[in-house]
C-alpha cells in the first residue's frame, strides 16, 4: 500500500457529518441524496441544533455530541456561525471540512475577517478546509461527496477543479454528452485552506486520475502550483486550464520594456507553456481536452503524438483538413512507398493513397468493409504516423448502421495501443442517443468539428513536445520559491541604476558587456575616449531620462576628441531640455554591428522572475515579438524561447549572413535567470540592444531597476 496523500481525508472518507442538515430543500438537505446516488457506504450524521430528527434519522445538536469524530464535516449554515464550527472541528481532530456558504472575503470586511480566522485555525490545527463559497467536492471513484448538486453519473479518469461552481456544473453536463467521466471534482471557492496547487498535487498522485482540467480564477500558492505542475509533467498527466481574469492586467512597470511586456496574461502564458500546461480560451476547448486526453493519455505517454493521418470520404473535406491542420500545427506526413502501395491496392479507381486520403463514396458502401480495415492498418503501421483519425462515420445515424466499421476501428486500436485513434466530425453538432452511448461505452475519442477537433489534435502535439522533450526541469517547492515575491500586488519598482552600474552587475553574472565608463566632465570623456580608441559612443546619464534614444541622448561614431567634447556639451543640453539632473555621459567603444536582440527580466508578483527574449532596438516595441519563461531556465527552456519568436529566421543564415550563435544567447538567458534568483533586490533588467554575432554576443545598452525597498 502506498503512502497516503495529505488530502486523502477530503476525497476518501468513511464518516461524514452535515452541519445544517434538514428536511427542506437547501444544501444541507441535498447532501444525503448525493451520497446515496453515489453509493456511499460510510456513516452519515445529520447535525441540526433545532431538531432531533432529520430525514428519518437521529440528529445531533453539534459536532461534539456525535458518537464518533467524523473524518469529514460539511458545513451548510449561514456564514456567521461557521468560524465557531471550524474551531469545534479543529479541537475534536476532524480531518476535513467543506464550507458551502458564501459571504466571506468576496463580500465585505466582516466576511474577510471571518475567513482570516478560519484560515488561521486551519493552519494551526492541520484541518483541511474546502471553500468557503463553493459547492464542495465529489469523488466518483471513491463514492463519497461533500456536494449538494447532481454529481457525475459514472466514473472516469479526468479530475476537475473549478473556482466557479456554475462553470463546474456546465462542465459536468457537457462532458456527459462527450462520453468521458470524472474521478473527482472539487469546487474550490475562496480557498481559505486547501488551494488549487494542493488539489493538483493530489490528482497527480491519484492512480484513478490521468487527466486534470481546471477553471482557475487565481493562483494563491504560486510556488506550490509550479511544483505540482512540474510533477504532473513528469508523471505524464496532462493539465488543461481555463485561466479567467487575465484581461484585468496588473500595474505595469512602465520604466522598462520588459515590465510592460511581462504583465499578468503574459506571465501565466509563459509558465503554462514552460510546464506543458494546455491553456484554453473557453469551455468548449476545455471539454475538447477532456474528451481527447481521456483516451489519448496512454498513447502519448508511450510515444510522441505529433503526426496524424486522416481518412475522409470527400475530396473537398480532405483539402479542408489540410488547411486546418497546417494552421493548428498538426503535421500530416506522406505515406511510405510500401504503405502507399498497400493502400492503393484496395482503393477504388481514381482515388489515390495520400494523407489525408479520400476513400470516396459513403461509409455504407459495400467496398468499405475491405478498404477501411486496410487503411486503418496502413496508417497505424507507418513509423511516421502517431495519430489515426477517421471521418465521423455518419454519426447522426444509429450505431448499428456503422457497427462493422466501429468493430474495425476498435480492432485496430487494440492491435496498435501506442497509436491514438479518434473520430472527427465535420461540424460541431449533436449526436444520436445511440452514438452518445457508443462514445461512452467504447471509450471512443470523438472530436467535434474540423476547426475545434483538429485544433485539439494540435494541442495534443503541443503536449507531446513538452512531455517528450529533452529533459524538462522539475523544480522542488524550495527551488521554485527561491527569489520569488509572495506579495499579492505588482512589485513596486525603486531606483534605476545607471548604465555603468547595470553593466557591472551583468558582467559579474557572466553576461558579456561592452566596456562602459561614466565621465562627469568633457575632459574625462575625452581622456576615456583616447584610452579606448576611436570611434566611440556617448550617452547621456540622468536619472530622469530612461529611454535615451527617444530624447536624443545617444551619439554614435564619434571619431575624434573635438567630436567628443561637442557631444558632451550637446548631451548636457539634452538633460537641461528634459529638466533632468545631468550626471555626465557614458563613454564606450563602438561595438561591431550584429543582430539586435533584447534580453530582459521582470519580477512577477506571483511566479517570480520572468525572462524575456526578442528582437532588440525599436522592433521590440513595434512588434512585441517576444518569448517568456519563468526562472530558473533549463537549456531546453532557453532554446525553446529562441524558436518561439516570429522572427526566428533571422537567427539562421539569412541573405548571405552567417547564422547567429544560438548557444551564446541561450546561455545568456539562463544566466539572466540565475542573476534574478540570486538578487531579489532587482525588479527588472533590460539589455536592449545586445548584439548577437555568429560567435558570441555583447550587451551594448542595459539598465537595471531595483525594488522599492532597495
Amino acid at each position: 500500500m502506498g503512502v497516503a496523500h495529505p488530502l486523502d481525508p477530503i476525497f476518501n472518507f468513511s464518516s461524514v457529518a452535515v452541519v445544517g442538515a434538514s428536511d427542506g430543500r437547501g444544501p444541507g438537505a441535498r447532501i444525503l441524496g448525493v451520497l446515496q446516488q453515489l453509493g456511499y457506504t460510510g456513516r452519515y450524521y445529520p447535525v441540526n441544533a433545532r431538531s432531533d430528527r432529520v430525514q428519518n434519522m437521529q440528529a445531533y445538536p453539534n459536532v461534539s455530541s456525535l458518537p464518533e469524530t467524523p473524518e469529514m464535516v460539511v458545513i451548510a449554515i449561514p456564514r456567521d456561525g461557521i468560524p465557531d464550527v471550524i474551531d469545534e472541528c479543529a479541537q475534536l481532530g476532524v480531518k476535513a471540512a467543506a464550507i458551502l456558504a458564501d459571504g466571506f472575503v468576496e463580500r465585505d470586511q466582516h466576511g474577510a475577517e471571518m475567513q482570516a480566522r478560519i484560515s488561521a485555525t486551519a493552519r494551526a490545527s492541520g484541518l483541511l478546509v474546502v471553500g468557503p463559497n463553493c459547492f464542495g467536492m465529489v469523488s466518483v471513484v471513491n463514492r463519497c461527496a461533500a456536494f449538494y448538486v447532481p454529481p457525475p453519473t459514472w466514473p472516469g479518469n479526468v479530475a476537475l477543479i473549478s473556482h466557479s461552481g456554475g462553470l463546474l456544473l456546465e462542465m459536468t453536463r457537457a462532458s456527459a454528452a462527450r462520453g468521458f467521466g470524472y474521478s473527482h471534482q472539487v469546487s474550490a471557492g475562496n480557498e481559505a485552506g486547501v488551494t488549487a496547487a494542493d488539489y493538483i498535487d493530489y490528482f497527480v498522485a491519484d492512480p484513478s486520475t490521468d487527466v486534470i482540467l481546471g477553471i482557475i480564477e487565481s493562483i494563491r500558492d504560486p510556488e506550490g502550483f509550479v511544483a505540482a505542475c512540474s510533477r504532473a509533467l513528469e508523471a505524464g498527466k496532462p493539465i488543461a486550464l481555463l485561466k479567467v481574469g487575465l484581461s484585468q492586467k496588473g500595474a505595469e512597470a512602465a520604466a522598462t520594456h520588459t515590465g510592460a511586456m511581462a504583465g499578468s496574461a503574459a506571465a501565466h502564458q509563459a509558465l503554462f507553456r514552460q510546464k506543458g500546461i494546455i491553456q484554453v480560451s473557453d469551455l468548449d476547448e476545455l471539454i475538447d481536452m477532456g474528451a481527447m486526453f481521456s483516451s489519448a493519455v496512454g498513447p502519448v505517454r508511450a510515444r510522441r503524438m505529433e503526426r496524424a493521418a486522416v481518412m475522409e470520404i470527400s475530396g473537398g473535406a480532405k483539402d479542408l483538413v489540410c488547411d486546418v491542420a497546417e494552421a493548428a500545427g498538426l503535421e500530416l506526413p506522406e505515406l511510405s512507398e510500401a504503405g502507399a502501395a498497400k493502400l492503393q491496392a484496395v482503393l477504388s479507381p481514381g482515388f489515390h493513397a495520400t494523407n489525408p486520403v479520400d476513400l470516396g463514396g459513403s461509409w455504407s458502401d459495400a467496398d468499405k468493409k475491405d478498404v477501411y480495415p486496410v487503411c486503418l492498418d496502413v496508417f497505424a503501421s507507418e513509423p511516421g504516423i502517431d495519430i489515426v483519425i477517421t471521418d465521423s462515420l455518419s454519426r447522426v445515424g444509429e450505431v448499428p448502421e456503422r457497427g462493422d466499421r466501429l468493430a474495425d476501428l476498435y480492432a485496430a486500436r487494440k492491435a496498435h495501443p501506442d497509436r491514438f485513434f479518434g473520430v472527427l466530425s465535420r461540424t460541431s453538432d449533436q449526436v444520436s442517443d445511440s452514438w452518445a452511448q457508443e462514445i461512452r461505452d467504447g471509450k471512443l475519442a470523438f472530436l467535434h468539428g474540423y476547426g475545434r477537433g483538429i485544433r485539439a489534435l494540435g494541442r495534443l502535439a503541443e503536449y507531446s513536445r513538452a512531455l517528450h522533450g529533452d529533459g524538462a526541469v522539475v523544480e522542488t517547492r524550495e527551488d521554485s520559491a527561491q527569489g520569488r515575491q509572495t506579495a499579492s500586488g505588482q512589485p513596486v519598482s525603486g531606483r534605476m541604476l545607471d548604465e555603468t552600474e547595470s553593466k557591472q552587475i551583468l558582467s559579474g553574472a557572466g553576461i558579456p558587456t561592452v566596456e562602459t565608463v561614466l565621465a562627469s566632465s568633457a575632459d574625462d570623456a575625452a581622456r576615456e575616449a583616447r584610452r579606448m580608441g576611436y570611434p566611440v559612443a556617448l550617452k547621456v546619464t540622468a536619472a530622469e531620462i530612461v529611454h535615451k534614444s527617444d530624447e536624443g541622448g545617444v551619439l554614435l561614431g564619434l571619431s575624434d576628441e573635438e567630436a567628443v567634447r561637442r557631444g558632451f556639451a550637446a548631451l548636457k543640453d539634452v538633460a537641461a531640455e528634459a529638466r533632468a539632473t545631468f550626471q555626465g555621459v557614458t563613454v564606450q567603444p563602438m561595438a561591431a554591428p550584429g543582430l539586435e536582440i533584447i534580453l530582459g527580466a521582470h519580477r512577477d508578483p506571483q511566479f517570480g522572475p520572468l525572462i524575456v527574449f526578442g528582437l532588440g532596438g525599436v522592433l521590440v516595441e513595434a512588434l512585441n515579438d517576444v518569448a517568456l519563461r519563468v526562472a530558473p531556465l533549463s537549456p531546453r527552456d532557453a532554446r525553446a524561447m529562441l524558436g518561439e519568436i516570429k522572427a526566428r529566421r533571422l537567427l539562421d543564415e539569412f541573405r548571405g549572413r552567417p547564422a547567429i550563435d544560438r548557444a551564446a544567447i541561450a546561455q545568456a538567458l539562463i544566466q539572466l535567470g540565475q542573476l534574478m534568483l540570486s538578487r531579489p533586490d532587482i525588479a527588472s533588467i533590460d539589455v536592449n540592444p545586445a548584439f548577437a554575432y555568429p560567435e558570441g554576443l555583447l550587451a551594448v545598452d542595459a539598465r537595471i531597476q531595483l525594488t522599492a525597498d532597495h
